[in-house]
């Protein structure tokens, strides 16, 4: 009954997802259940850190292309008169910018320093904040300067959309850097228009702030889903792998049915014929079994089957087959053995059987529920497999013959020669 726990816990996170999706549907950014929260952004900085980490090779031929086109263009664009001056804080910034880009690859790269690979992330945009602002301050050519300004908004875009980071935390980095960064131009007198520079600052921090609220609520959605779809094929591989166990085993006994004999058998018969080995077949039949049923019951004899069944499959080795084969008759497979060794496990079962101590009271040979069982040995001959259990039966209906509760082998070769 295991598989149906599963399924039951399986159908009931998946009704919590769909509930879950429907107020994600509903209200945009939707707080996750503390551990589903806990997962997500988990997932999400994992991602950021793999993605700067494989990547790393086309951002550096990108950002090598972007300084060919920002040293030609500025050097047309810098003002003469200040030139070795802006050109130098021009390049400043491309070097800040490649240290920056160098930080997330090292966190992102090494194991020790991956679980600080956030915290690097928030370091590396307050810094790249601070700094880039400072160096567009202290630029004389108004060009460069306004220059300057699209490229702190990047740094917050790019900050709250690449780093992995919580929204709410790196719109707090991006606060604190705008306050640590006017204090610092304050303190520095430079000349600049602090309405402008906090605009550009707190503006586009609360810019990217809304733009990854938007993502994050779209990525919360594709998160759902692909938990929702997990989980689907999870159900359908309990449902499909209940479907084969049923169609392979016997509903009453729990033990494989004719159809899986039939394949084991085909199995087994090969095998000996590749190999040159042994294998033994048995049959067993439940003694005057119609008269046990007919005088206790068809749900006792249910029981009964089940008993035997049961007992039958601890009675042989892990490498032996036992089915049902129909009716109160079972069959076991035995590979690579021989006579003496299918005996051994013949009489195994008898005793267990015996042991059993079942009250038959309609029994003519004994006043407890007994078994016939039936022996040949297969090694190689020319024979098909239907008759070699056709063989196998024989024996049975010998031991039969002979009064029953009892142990017959029916050679192969004495068949053949008669």
């Amino acid at each position: 009954m295991e598989y149906k726990y599963n399924l039951a816990k399986l159908q009931y996170d998946k009704e919590k997802l769909e509930e879950l999706i429907a107020r994600q549907n509903r209200r945009v950014g939707q707080i996750f259940p503390k551990k589903l929260e806990t997962q997500f952004w988990r997932l999400n900085a994992d991602r950021a850190r793999n993605n700067v980490n494989n990547y790393v090779w086309s951002g550096v031929l990108t950002y090598f292309i972007l300084i060919v086109f920002i040293i030609s263009g500025d050097y047309w664009i810098i003002d003469q008169t200040h030139f070795t001056h802006d050109f130098i804080r021009c390049l400043l910034g491309l070097l800040n910018g490649a240290f920056c880009l160098l930080t997330l690859f090292v966190f992102s790269r090494y194991k020790k320093l991956i679980p600080y690979f956030s915290h690097a992330a928030m370091f590396v945009v307050f810094w790249a904040i601070i700094s880039m602002s400072w160096l567009t301050m202290t630029i004389y050519t108004p060009a460069l300067k306004q220059q300057s300004m699209m490229i702190i908004c990047m740094i917050y875009i790019l900050g709250f959309i690449l780093t992995g980071v919580k929204p709410i935390q790196m719109l707090m980095t991006g606060l604190m850097a705008a306050v640590v960064t006017m204090l610092m131009l304050f303190a520095s007198y430079l000349k600049f228009d602090a309405m402008v520079m906090a605009r550009v600052l707190v503006g586009s921090c609360i810019f990217g702030f809304t733009i990854s609220k938007m993502l994050c609520a779209r990525e919360r959605m594709i998160y759902l889903s692909m938990l929702r779809a997990d989980i689907s094929e999870k159900i359908h591989r309990i449902h499909t792998a209940e479907l084969l166990h049923l169609s392979q085993h016997d509903e009453l006994t729990k033990i494989s049915n004719r159809r899986t004999f039939d394949e084991m058998l085909d199995t087994f018969y090969h095998q000996a014929k590749r190999d040159e080995s042994a294998l033994s077949v048995l049959f067993i039949d439940v003694d005057h079994f119609k008269n046990y049923n007919d005088f206790y019951g068809h749900q006792k004899g249910d029981d009964v089957i089940s008993s035997i069944a049961k007992t039958v499959k601890n009675a042989i080795r892990h490498m032996d087959f036992v089915a049902r084969y129909g009716g109160e008759e079972f069959v076991v497979l035995l590979p690579e053995t021989d006579a003496h060794g299918a005996y051994a496990v013949a009489s195994n079962i008898y005793k267990s059987i015996d042991r059993l101590g079942i009250p038959h009271a309609k029994s003519p040979v004994s006043n407890h529920v007994t078994i016939s069982l039936g022996i040949t040995v297969f090694r190689g001959e020319e024979l098909s497999k239907e008759d070699l259990l056709s063989i196998a039966d024989q024996a049975l209906y010998r031991a039969k013959q002979l009064g029953r509760n009892q142990i017959y082998y029916q050679s192969i070769r004495s068949v053949q020669v008669a």
